[in-house]
C-alpha cells in the first residue's frame, strides 16, 4: 500500500471511532466537552507540560475519559522520505512512537511543530467545527518521539518526519508504545 494513502486510512479509522466515542459520552453526561487541553507541569513528561484530553465529562466533578480504539494489524510498510529510510511496523493514530537517528532532536523545530499542531493559544481553532485537527500530546525521549496524534490531520505526521529528516537523521521507525512494552 501506498504509504501516504496508508496513514489517511489509519487517521481516517481513528477519527471515526473518535466520532462514535465523543457522541456516547456526551450521550452519557450532563455537561462535557470534547479535545479539552490541560496544562499539567513538565514533570509529566509532556512537551511543555500540556496535553488534549479526549473527553472531559462535569458532571458536578471532572472526569476526563480517553478512545481506546481498535487495533489494527497489517503488514509492515518501508519507504524513503528525502534522506531518511523509515518503516512503519504498528501504528496507532494516538500512541505513536517515532524512532529516529538524532543524537539530539532539533528542539526549536519540534517546539513550532507542537505550536502549530497543539495549538495551545487555540489559534486555529473554528468556532463549531466537528474537531480540532490538532495533536493531542507529545514527549520526548531518547532518539524517539511519542505522540498522541488525537484528531490532527495526516499533515502533522508527515511534517514531523519531514523536521526530523531535515534535522539529518538517516532512519526512521514508526511504532506503538504497546509495541516498545512487549518488544
Amino acid at each position: 500500500m501506498n504509504p501516504t494513502a496508508f496513514i489517511i486510512s489509519i487517521q481516517s479509522r481513528y477519527l471515526d471511532q473518535f466520532r462514535t466515542f465523543v457522541e456516547e459520552q456526551r450521550q452519557n453526561c450532563v455537561q462535557g466537552s470534547a479535545e479539552v487541553k490541560f496544562q499539567i507541569g513538565e514533570e509529566s513528561g509532556l512537551f511543555r507540560g500540556l496535553c488534549c484530553v479526549d473527553f472531559v465529562k462535569n458532571d458536578g466533578e471532572v472526569e476526563p475519559a480517553e478512545l481506546q480504539p481498535d487495533f489494527m494489524a497489517f503488514e509492515p510498510i518501508s519507504g524513503r522520505l528525502g534522506h531518511a529510510d523509515f518503516l512503519i511496523d504498528q501504528l496507532q493514530w494516538n500512541d505513536v512512537m517515532i524512532h529516529h537517528t538524532l543524537a539530539a532532536p532539533p528542539l526549536d523545530q519540534i517546539d513550532a511543530w507542537f505550536q502549530h499542531w497543539f495549538d495551545p493559544d487555540d489559534e486555529r481553532y473554528v468556532e463549531g467545527a466537528e474537531l480540532g485537527n490538532i495533536v493531542h500530546s507529545l514527549s520526548i525521549r531518547p532518539r524517539a518521539l511519542s505522540v498522541d496524534f488525537g484528531t490532527a490531520s495526516p499533515d502533522a505526521f508527515w511534517s514531523l518526519l519531514a523536521l526530523l529528516e531535515a534535522a539529518g537523521t538517516t532512519g526512521l521507525r514508526i511504532s506503538t508504545s504497546q509495541a516498545q512494552a512487549s518488544s
